[in-house]
């Protein structure tokens, strides 16, 4: 529920999202997005499955950009760094059992340090996600969704639908979101890869 009042989360929707352990969350202006899919059994754990979307150079840049007074707008992989992030949280529990030699830190602060470090249980997954980020995520009591959604820059729209060639009638599916995105700052739009992959080989050029 927190995570669902406090971020914008762009799928699912309600009503699905409850009885749902997936959700894909805003991460950035533009259709940066990560897709996380939690375990229900220990919901505020590590998530068993994360993917991001959307996310390139430009929008790394950005955001280290708009954070430059807090850490110096250092630009950091976030594939890379939220990997580091959660893969100590894992690290502790293999070794949760061992005895660790004392080296005269107090252990409420040892602990403290490396909560600060990592994914922690003793956090909830948006305070988790956003001490990974940086800063506070989109919300929808600050933004508008509209801002997170991107359509394709061939089809225009948000989703493929898919067809069921089968049965005509039929209402189409959602498909695949535009997750290409052109790294030319000129262009800097999002594309569906069967949109980009039919573009491509419509050209006169193409082989």
């Amino acid at each position: 529920d927190d995570l669902d009042s406090h971020l914008w989360v762009l799928e699912p929707s309600l009503p699905a999202r409850r009885c749902s352990v997936e959700r894909r969350i805003a991460l950035w202006e533009g259709g940066a997005s990560m897709v996380i899919v939690l375990d229900p059994e220990n919901p505020r754990g590590v998530p068993v499955m994360v993917r991001f979307l959307g996310v390139s150079v430009a929008t790394m840049t950005a955001a280290a950009n708009a954070r430059r007074g807090e850490n110096g707008g250092e630009i950091v992989d976030w594939r890379t760094s939220f990997a580091e992030f959660v893969s100590e949280e894992v690290e502790e529990k293999a070794m949760a059992g061992r005895k660790q030699p004392d080296i005269g830190v107090n252990q409420e602060e040892k602990t403290g340090n490396q909560n600060n470090k990592h994914w922690s249980e003793e956090r909830n997954i948006r305070e988790n996600l956003e001490l990974w980020f940086g800063s506070p995520l989109p919300s929808p009591l600050s933004s508008e969704k509209s801002a997170y959604l991107v359509e394709c820059g061939i089809c225009y729209t948000h989703r493929l639908p898919i067809e069921d060639e089968t049965d005509p009638t039929a209402e189409p599916e959602e498909g695949p979101l535009p997750e290409a995105k052109c790294n030319n700052v000129s262009c800097n739009r999002h594309y569906h890869d069967t949109c980009l992959f039919e573009w491509l080989h419509s050209l006169p050029t193409a082989r």
